[in-house]
């Protein structure tokens, strides 16, 4: 008795699933506000908790069957739910429209100020919070530059970063006195300015490569060499720190004579 009672309601169970998916069909429309389709809108059927969402022109396809209770969302729009109907079904395209949601924003209470909207001198009336770092924690050389291996080696060769000081307690470094006499610190001073010329010639080469070899018809092979030529004028360093468009037209200028020392490889 009970085994045909459980193969009843399996029988029974198995007909309604399947009744029930007969009276599905798919329901085709699209989705519109009053400008445009709306994409990406997202439908979801409530009864069967199946969805999906609509294409770039606002079209989407969904099982459903009469009655059933179809929710359309999308962010900025107020969502609706369409009752599914019979003449909804067939090959005929539904148009269900979204709505754009105002969204109020809450009250803002703006506080007294003494600000004149003028950024040079409201900034120094803004108070702001005090910064931890190495300098407020008053650590060991805090704030102090940070030194390339060249200028580290030399300021190490003349005794450390106070090497002597004049006054009544006057000291002088027993290293630099030593490095002084053998010629190291001469011969240290002139690997800085290497040093120093090198970053020169790199950030040179790195703006102003490309305005070089196009527009001054520099060879790419030639870069460097042409760099280094430009660092030979005593106008170099002046103009290096003069600003980008005095630099140019140094380049431009020094670019016409190098080309005519060199007459066999631009002619």
């Amino acid at each position: 008795m009970k085994k045909q009672l459980l193969l009843f309601f399996l029988v029974f169970g198995v007909i309604t699933i399947s009744v029930s998916q007969e009276h599905q069909k798919f329901l085709y429309a699209n989705v519109k506000d009053n400008i445009g389709s709306v994409y990406n809108a997202h439908v979801i059927n409530l009864t069967t908790k199946q969805g999906t969402f609509t294409n770039e022109n606002g079209e989407f396809r969904i099982l459903a069957k009469k009655n059933d209770s179809l929710k359309i969302s999308f962010v900025g729009y107020k969502s609706t739910i369409i009752i599914v109907a019979s003449n909804h079904f067939g090959m005929q395209k539904n148009t269900f429209k979204l709505v754009k949601t105002t969204y109020e924003l809450s009250e803002v209470n703006i506080k007294k100020h003494n600000l004149s909207g003028f950024l040079s001198t409201d900034s120094k009336n803004i108070k702001t919070t005090n910064q931890i770092n190495a300098t407020t924690l008053n650590l060991p050389y805090a704030g102090s530059k940070q030194l390339t291996p060249a200028e580290r080696t030399l300021q190490t060769a003349m005794g450390g970063s106070n090497a002597f000081t004049f006054g009544l307690l006057n000291k002088i470094s027993l290293d630099y006195i030593v490095n002084k006499a053998s010629g190291r610190i001469k011969k240290l001073k002139k690997l800085k300015a290497i040093e120093t010329l090198e970053v020169k010639v790199n950030k040179i080469k790195n703006n102003y490569s490309s305005a070089i070899v196009q527009e001054y018809h520099i060879k790419k092979s030639d870069i460097y060499k042409f760099i280094y030529y430009c660092t030979s004028d005593e106008k170099f360093e002046e103009t290096y720190n003069s600003g980008e468009i005095n630099i140019i037209l140094f380049l431009k200028k020094k670019a016409e004579v190098f080309k005519k020392l060199n007459l066999n490889d631009y002619k």
